[in-house]
């Protein structure tokens, strides 16, 4: 009897050894068969059962059993978190687990550059995020979301400012933009509204200003030179007869030269043909460009045209006399480049 009970406790014990060795094992070794990191995706729907079919399909699990028999101990289908995910090839069934269920999920940088179009802006979004591009760009266009946040489609320019934002990869078309809304606000602070009153705009049309103060130049050492340029015409009540402006127009951004015939362009945007601001923004002003409005430089000029050189810079003149020399030797340049 004793060796009975001897036999059958050493059975057991080794039993008990070989069991918690393998599950020592599995909870040890590498869940997925992969050697780099790679992206995963857990949508709404998903459920843990759904997750262990595609990562034993994708990634090569092995024991998609423990995954799902660890899933239900720890609860995962009360508690999975939607989104982007890194898995990488050292990660074990727990760490799976734990990563979908905390939604330690993967985040993008979006980085915003000043001076580029709506277009451009939906098309870097549909590029990082779960959304696609009409979706970024739809948003951009619905009046009544825009509404509520008190821009329009001419205006939405203004509510994104540049800068490098880190979201979640699963975030929507309207959660960005309610997120670029509050940075919105951030950013006109105190400081920058207090700042309004001497250059005689609202915040909007500060912002119309320096996309085309963008579009004009983009030495930043300028910009409130050509700020105070413009500052001065509306003062004066001239026309800005801003080049970016007909090229937005036109929707020619890359016009190289601007000719008599482009000047003819029926458009609110056109401020050749319109005196003042234009309805909207050009493109995405530039913090720098904001900044160069609010503190524009105090001068007479109200003239500039871009330097024959070709640096980047302009000549700013005062009279239309000088002007139309400085205009003579650029035209001289444009030719003697063949640039029409």
């Amino acid at each position: 009897m004793k060796k009975r009970l001897k036999v059958v406790l050493i059975a057991g014990i080794i039993i008990f050894l070989v069991v918690g060795s393998f599950a020592l094992y599995l909870y040890k070794t590498p869940a997925l068969s992969i050697e780099n990191t790679q992206y995963f995706e857990v949508l709404e729907s998903d459920n843990p059962q759904i997750l262990a079919q595609r990562l034993e399909r994708n990634f090569g699990m092995k024991y998609p059993k423990l995954f799902l028999a660890l899933s239900e101990r720890m609860n995962l289908k009360r508690w999975m978190k939607k989104g982007r995910y890194s898995v990488k090839p050292a990660m074990t069934y727990i760490d799976l687990v734990r990563l979908f269920r905390e939604g330690k999920m993967k985040t993008v940088d979006l980085v915003i550059a000043p001076g580029i179009s709506l277009e451009n802006f939906a098309n870097r979004c549909g590029n990082k995020f779960e959304a696609d591009t009409l979706d970024f760009y739809n948003i951009l266009q619905d009046t009544a979301f825009l509404d509520s946040l008190g821009f329009s489609p001419q205006t939405v320019y203004a509510l994104i400012i540049p800068d490098k934002y880190n979201m979640y990869w699963h975030t929507q078309a309207n959660e960005l933009i309610n997120r670029m809304y509050k940075e919105y606000i951030k950013f006109w602070g105190a400081e920058r509204l207090q700042k309004l009153q001497r250059v005689g705009l609202s915040a909007l049309e500060v912002s119309i200003l320096a996309s085309i103060v963008s579009k004009e130049t983009n030495k930043s050492d300028e910009m409130s030179e050509v700020a105070g340029m413009y500052i001065n015409r509306l003062r004066l009540n001239m026309p800005l007869q801003a080049d970016p402006t007909v090229k937005f127009a036109l929707d020619s951004p890359g016009l190289k030269r601007i000719l008599f015939g482009h000047l003819q362009v029926e458009s609110p945007y056109n401020t050749y043909k319109n005196k003042g601001l234009p309805p909207g923004p050009i493109c995405i002003p530039g913090k720098t460009a904001i900044d160069a409005v609010l503190n524009f430089k105090e001068h007479n000029y109200i003239y500039m045209c871009a330097k024959e050189d070709f640096s980047g810079y302009h000549n700013f003149s005062a009279t239309y006399e000088e002007h139309l020399k400085y205009a003579a030797k650029y035209r001289k340049a444009l030719d003697a480049r063949n640039i029409h």
